[in-house]
């Protein structure tokens, strides 16, 4: 049937096309052809443009989708402490290595590690040897030289001692009651007491051990009060004071509270930072020393907001900051860190009420034209595609 079709539209044409046309050769038939195909088609254009020119109402929705959608929240001031924050560590305000004053071989031990001991107890007890028999002749000497003195001093009475030869006597007495203390002194030495009461920490020597004068019996540690030490930059050092309240945050995560007692006035020649020391109560012996800690210092009050630490962003210059919205354009405001905890972070430096993006905040730049939406609402924000 199509086949038929195509014959019959072929004898059509033979039949009815024009004379000139039929002396044509077929080249020209051709191109003249093509030509009117493209004057149709360019007409067609033509007649269908008014149409096809986009609408106000299309012109305002494709302007609206070059206009980046971020999410934004507003933030409202309060007022805060600005808190330094010290990386530090806790320390025992009083710990002593005791220590042997006389030598000798260890007779016996009176604790154990980590024992509480009073103050005066005796830890390491050293053998006496002859110390007890020297005092005992020291003591008969001081018996003799009073007895002699006495009888000196009688005499001068009857006129048969002279003045030096009193005097005589009474510094031989002297010299042997000096000679006595000495002794009693190097025997009570052979009982090594605790200087405080504290618990022991450790110990280094045992029974049957040979102590020289001046070495180590045990560690003592009081237990209260403890200090948490840090360093504090030249910056905030002069913010600092003694009697400031502070806190210690552990590394197990408990909060000691406390005061600050002492900020130096020198500092640490490789690091330029000053030691600071804060006070700790320890009624429970709890804390121990060593233990990383963070320190932290109120120093002064102000307007801080408290937002999330992943909207900050940096400018060109690494400064860190915000980008917030007003009236439509994205503007950087810069800002410093109050505090930052796992609640949140406080910064300050904003106005007291402002607009801050949320969402989309890396898509976009200072001066930008934005749509602002509310946060829970910006779903996907960013740049349209």
């Amino acid at each position: 049937m199509f086949r038929n079709l195509i014959r019959a539209t072929i004898r059509w044409y033979e039949q009815h096309q024009p004379e000139f046309w039929r002396r044509m050769k077929p080249s020209y038939r051709a191109a003249l052809a093509i030509l009117a195909l493209a004057v149709l088609w360019i007409g067609s254009g033509l007649l269908t443009g008014a149409d096809s020119r986009p609408t106000p109402s299309d012109a305002a929705a494709n302007t609206s989708d070059q206009i980046p959608r971020v999410g934004v929240t507003t933030l409202t001031a309060a007022t805060r402490s600005a808190t330094v924050t010290l990386r530090g560590r806790t320390q025992a305000l009083h710990s002593v290595q005791v220590r042997a004053e006389v030598e000798g071989v260890i007779k016996a031990i009176h604790f154990e590690k980590g024992e509480m001991v009073k103050a005066g107890q005796v830890l390491c007890e050293i053998d006496r040897n002859d110390r007890g028999a020297k005092l005992d002749q020291a003591r008969a000497l001081v018996a003799q030289m009073r007895k002699q003195h006495d009888v000196d001093l009688e005499l001068k009475k009857e006129g048969f001692r002279s003045v030096t030869q009193v005097a005589a006597s009474e510094a031989q007495l002297e010299a042997a009651l000096a000679a006595e203390r000495t002794q009693e002194i190097q025997l009570a030495n052979t009982d090594i007491r605790a200087p405080f009461a504290g618990y022991i920490d450790d110990r280094y020597v045992d029974v049957g051990d040979y102590m020289s004068v001046g070495d180590k019996c045990a560690l003592l540690i009081a237990p209260e009060p403890f200090l948490a030490v840090g360093q504090v930059s030249e910056e905030n050092v002069g913010e600092i004071h003694p009697g400031d309240p502070a806190s210690a945050v552990l590394v197990s995560g408990e909060t000691v509270e406390g005061k600050v007692r002492f900020v130096a006035n020198k500092a640490d020649d490789a690091t330029r930072t000053f030691r600071v020391e804060v006070q700790l109560p320890n009624p429970d012996n709890k804390l121990r020393d060593g233990v990383s800690a963070d320190i932290h210092i109120p120093v002064k009050q102000l307007q801080a907001q408290k937002l999330s630490p992943g909207i900050l962003v940096l400018d060109d210059h690494g400064v860190v900051g915000v980008r917030a919205v007003k009236n439509g354009i994205v503007h950087f405001l810069p800002v410093h860190i109050v505090t930052d905890g796992p609640s949140g972070m406080w910064v300050s430096g904003l106005p007291d009420r402002v607009t801050v993006i949320t969402v989309g905040q890396e898509f976009v730049t200072d001066g930008e034209h934005v749509e602002a939406v509310p946060e829970k609402a910006a779903g996907k924000a960013g740049r349209p595609s």
